[in-house]
């Protein structure tokens, strides 16, 4: 067994830039998708693995390959059960908004006490030299509210290869315990590196259950119509969500999400009671008057994140700022015929 982390400063410097220069990216990048490869291998060995999934873009990925995107973040569904079966928490039954705000209040303790606890210890006894840090506090300085869902957590590593400013040497986990449950399947997650030399990198491949992208894609569709919504919409690494919609839009997934009204509704309302974020109106997440395609302001402002982006993590085909917004102009319009009873 061997870690392409163990291997010799020259044996890693060159396996990463055959890599970089085959997937058009930074040698930075092929080193972050090493550690987050590394971390979500460790992170399915604590004790409320049985009850973990790994979803998000990093999943689409990493789990599925539908996209040609470089993962940099790990999204975790923390089933509530783990929290009512193994903990004996009765707030885990979710069945009041009392309830919920104590499930945020129990998750929030236990993710930035045991489970950080846990993970450090298994990052360490797999020979990684890395910090992991809850974040507790806001970038403006203040602090976090004690109920809040996802719970963020940042492994930060030492960088040894050339990178740029959007690859960072830190992983980011959220970690939910208010997702629904949906399908899923066990994925094998493995690094570009070890793809490519499993004789330097076999050792960090990992069998992870991996959600399904149908909630998925409807969720990146949700989440920037909400987002459009607020007082100040972030678009500092947002653009991904358009990237991911417009390679999703033509597959099964897509089709199948489109036609179940029932889990478009479900979802809807799942966002509502659970993520309620005040100001937004989480009925025009409805077909009719959906509306995740930038305009204005704040497509500018995507376009100016996208070229980053697209210039540091995408390694296939890199359409346009303009072509990309088109075609989710074109998705857009595919929701709304929903709206129209013509899909």
């Amino acid at each position: 067994m061997s870690k392409w982390i163990d291997a010799s400063a020259p044996d890693r410097q060159q396996s990463a830039h055959i890599v970089a220069e085959e997937k058009m990216i930074s040698e930075g990048a092929v080193e972050k998708d090493w550690w987050v490869t590394a971390v979500l291998k460790a992170l399915f060995t604590l004790s409320p693995a049985p009850y973990m999934f790994f979803k998000g873009g990093t999943s689409l990925s990493k789990g599925w390959n539908l996209i040609d995107r470089f993962s940099e973040d790990i999204d975790i569904a923390l089933y509530r059960d783990f929290y009512l079966v193994e903990l004996g928490k009765e707030c885990a039954k979710a069945a009041t908004n009392n309830q919920v705000k104590n499930l945020r209040i129990v998750n929030r303790d236990y993710i930035i006490g045991e489970f950080v606890d846990e993970l450090k210890t298994r990052l360490d006894e797999a020979g990684l030299e890395c910090k992991v840090l809850p974040v507790t506090h806001k970038d403006d300085g203040t602090p976090i509210d004690h109920d809040s869902d996802p719970v963020v957590i940042e492994v930060h590593y030492i960088p040894r290869l050339k990178s740029d400013l959007y690859v960072r040497p830190i992983i980011k986990i959220e970690v939910s315990c208010l997702s629904m449950k949906e399908p899923y399947e066990v994925k094998r997650i493995t690094s570009l590196v070890g793809d490519k030399f499993p004789q330097i990198d076999n050792e960090t491949a990992a069998d992870i259950p991996t959600i399904s992208p149908t909630r998925t894609f409807l969720e990146k569709a949700f989440l920037l119509n909400e987002e459009y919504q607020r007082k100040n919409p972030r678009t500092e690494r947002m653009s991904r969500h358009l990237y991911d919609l417009e390679r999703l839009m033509n597959t099964p997934f897509a089709t199948v999400a489109l036609a179940d009204m029932l889990l478009y509704q479900e979802i809807i309302a799942h966002r509502c009671r659970f993520y309620h974020v005040g100001g937004v109106n989480y009925n025009l997440n409805l077909p009719a008057t959906i509306a995740f395609c930038p305009t204005g302001e704040i497509r500018d402002k995507m376009r100016t994140d996208y070229e980053a982006m697209k210039a540091s993590m995408i390694y296939g085909d890199k359409l346009t700022f303009d072509a990309l917004v088109s075609r989710i102009e074109e998705l857009q319009s595919r929701f709304r015929m929903i709206g129209l009873g013509k899909l």
